[in-house]
Formats: structure tokens, sequence, C-alpha cells
């Protein structure tokens, strides 16, 4: 791609091993010319570690990135993968929160251990990789963070109502934990120039493979649900364009895009975008800046 928009950029992208939107953001934001971080866990089933394979991907396409193993479910964790960017690149520039996992059951049987994981994973791992990299981004007095929250932290699924042993309960609310969590550092960071945003996405990943379904919200499933759909928004967030854009909801999925009202703030409401196919940055940055409230 000729026109590099994230060149000179330094970014981490936590859970970005496994096929998935963390996949997709980190070869996405290689393909626009940032160094990337690949940071995952896991590994497959030859024993090779994912974060390793996406890391020769982006490497194969000709750009740069070096694999973390870290779990963000530890503030030593968070702090490793951030200093992995720094040591590295020098600095980081972007951090993208898309580390998750899901435990589905009813909440009666739910014990603690599967509470505190979802919890640590989600909200502490937030937590911990955005307080590593503002302190680097607070001095450089730059920034994008960008995390993922979900529309299961407001709309249950509606298989709830025929199936009570499914129950997402830490789950939501733990991504309506993120909701909270951006809204507070996006207001805190704003006079350092670095901005907070989230995304709600929706694709058929390896942690939801699952066939869409209209949740209890009145946005369509959309016309594609590969994770690929879901990076031009993230894209768009990382780069010098939306350096004004800072504390707001994005759902994307497809080529759906809403920019919801955040709760009980006024104006309260949601703007919805279609198009049926993916999005361009060109069309990003033309329609975003015009619905943020």
């Amino acid at each position: 791609m000729a026109n590099k928009r994230l060149s000179g950029k330094s970014a981490v992208v936590t859970g970005s091993g496994s096929a998935g939107i963390g996949k997709a953001v980190a070869l996405g934001l290689a393909a626009e010319g940032a160094k990337v971080v690949v940071n995952d866990i896991g590994t497959n089933a030859e024993g090779t570690r994912l974060a390793d394979v996406v890391v020769k991907q982006i490497k194969d396409a000709g750009g740069t990135a070096v694999a973390n193993y870290d779990s963000v479910a530890t503030m030593e964790g968070g702090t490793n993968i951030v200093k992995t960017a720094v040591s590295n690149f020098g600095k980081i520039d972007i951090l993208v929160n898309c580390a998750g996992v899901f435990k589905s059951m009813a909440t009666q049987n739910m014990t603690e251990k599967d509470w505190d994981l979802v919890m640590s994973v989600h909200l502490k791992g937030h937590f911990a990789c955005s307080k590593a990299a503002m302190i680097e981004m607070m001095r450089q007095k730059s920034g994008c963070i960008i995390n993922f929250s979900s529309r299961g932290s407001f709309h249950g699924p509606p298989v709830l109502h025929a199936n009570p042993d499914f129950s997402c309960l830490a789950y939501n609310t733990a991504k309506a934990g993120i909701l909270g969590f951006t809204t507070a550092l996006a207001s805190e960071l704003r006079d350092y120039g670095i901005t907070v945003n989230c995304m709600l996405p929706s694709a058929i990943t390896t942690l939801f493979p699952y066939e869409k379904k209209p949740l209890t919200d009145n946005i369509p499933v959309a016309d594609h649900t590969e994770p690929e759909y879901v990076v031009p928004v993230v894209v768009y967030l990382a780069s010098d364009e939306a350096a004004k854009i800072t504390g707001q909801y994005f759902y994307s999925s497809g080529g759906d895009i809403c920019v919801y009202g955040r709760p009980l703030q006024l104006p309260g409401p949601h703007t919805f975008m279609h198009k049926p196919d993916k999005w361009t940055f060109e069309e990003l940055s033309k329609f975003i800046p015009t619905v943020i409230k």
C-alpha cells in the first residue's frame, strides 16, 4: 500500500495471535506501516507460539513486528508487554486492548475461579496494559488507546430466554466495566494528547464461532462477519486524523458502524451507518467527525 497512514508509529495489540479480531487488527496496523508487538499466550496444535505465526505473516508481507507471550491478567504482564514495544521500537503510540476469554454457564453454577478469570483478563487486563502504556504516552504527550467491549454489556442474547443454563454474566459485566473504564480514562488523559476509545465489534472468531443472531437492540446482523471488517475503524482511530476523537464507543461489523451516544450523557441518540462492503479510510475520515457529539 503506497499510503502508509501509520508509518513511524509503534503499536501493541493484545490477544492478537489466534484467528480473530486481534490478529486482523495486528495485520491491519502493520499493513499501514505501524511496527507491531503481537501479544498472545497461546500455542497451536504443533506447539508453535501463535504470536510467532502472526509475526512471521507481518514480516513476510514486508512489515515489522515482534512477539510477546506475557499474560495481560497481571500487572507485571502488562508492564512487560509495553516494555517489549519500547525496547524494540523506542516508544508506544498505539495500544489495542483486544485480549479476551469467554466462559458460558448458568450463573448459579459459576465459581469464584470462573468469575475471577474473566474479570482478570478483561477488566484487569485493560488496566494493566493501559497503565503501563499511558505512563510512556504521557511522557511523549501523545498516544492512542483502543479498548474492546461488547454490545453484550447492555443487550443480552435472546437465547437466554430459551436456555437458562446459558449465561454470559461475568463476560457481560466485565465488558460493561470497560465502557466506564474508557470514559473515565479518556477524560483523565485528554489534556495529555492521548485518546481513549472503545470498540464494540461483532465478528465470527475462534472465541465466538457462532452464527450471528440479533441481540435485544435494533441493530441488524451485518452482511459480512469476518474480523477484517472491524479493522478500518481501528486504523482510523489510531491515525493522526482521529487525534481529537476520544471517549467514544464504536460498533463495527461488516459494513455497519454505529457511534453510540454515551450512557447518561446528552445528546444521547446513536448514529448508525451502513454500506454493503468494507469501509475505506477516506470514507471514515469524512463521516465519523460529522457524527461525534
